[in-house]
């Protein structure tokens, strides 16, 4: 485990899993929910079972939380945590993708909960970094009405798998449709799954759906 840039926060912290550096095709970028850690997000990147890549998995300092709030609070509930947290996502793109050497059509973020609403804020706030997102269990940041900024095709090329459920707590399935209008109208391909009755987790066939979906890059 390495530490990386940090500010005025604690250092981040990243866990590696998958194959060594130099010699993956993909890079992927794993992110944890609220009192999770890296360890879960490698777990269930290996039960993905995808050949070829090397996972970045980094870790939310204070707490194993990224941000306070709920994340259909206002922005500014949330901040500067918020926009600390994305830059971390950034750091670990950054070393996913080794100075260049593997390059954004190779690269996928995945992120479940806290880690989930993360990667679709960074797919707004940083188009292109990784032309497939798998979102499990999230949405866009933003109280009810929010209308998310961004232009035309910034998402052309990006695939995205959101994934939610009828009777989630924490994520309505109203904001994961919200979230897949919004990341469909800046140009990405968006495959939606609702899985009935499904608790606030990640289920055997999500695992295996973004398997397939990771591969399929």
């Amino acid at each position: 485990m390495t530490a990386g840039h940090h500010g005025p926060f604690r250092p981040v912290r990243f866990l590696e899993a998958g194959r060594p550096q130099g010699a993956a095709k993909l890079g992927g970028v794993l992110i944890h929910g609220r009192y999770r850690t890296p360890q879960e997000m490698i777990y269930l990147a290996s039960r993905m079972a995808v050949d070829n890549i090397r996972w970045i998995a980094p870790s939310a300092g204070h707490d194993r939380t990224w941000y306070p709030g709920l994340f259909m609070d206002p922005l500014q509930a949330n901040e500067p945590f918020l926009t600390h947290a994305i830059k971390s996502l950034d750091h670990a793109v950054d070393r996913a993708g080794e100075a260049g050497r593997i390059d954004p059509k190779h690269m996928v973020m995945v992120g479940f909960s806290q880690g989930a609403c993360l990667t679709a804020e960074y797919a707004l706030r940083h188009p292109g970094r990784c032309s497939t997102m798998v979102i499990l269990t999230g949405g866009l940041f933003g109280p009810p009405g929010t209308v998310w900024a961004g232009t035309a095709g910034m998402l052309a090329g990006t695939r995205v798998l959101l994934t939610g459920s009828n009777v989630d707590e924490w994520i309505p399935e109203s904001r994961v449709y919200e979230t897949a209008a919004a990341l469909e109208g800046f140009g990405a391909d968006v495959t939606v799954r609702i899985y009935a009755g499904r608790a606030h987790e990640v289920s055997d066939a999500e695992l295996v759906e973004a398997g397939e979906f990771i591969q399929g890059m």
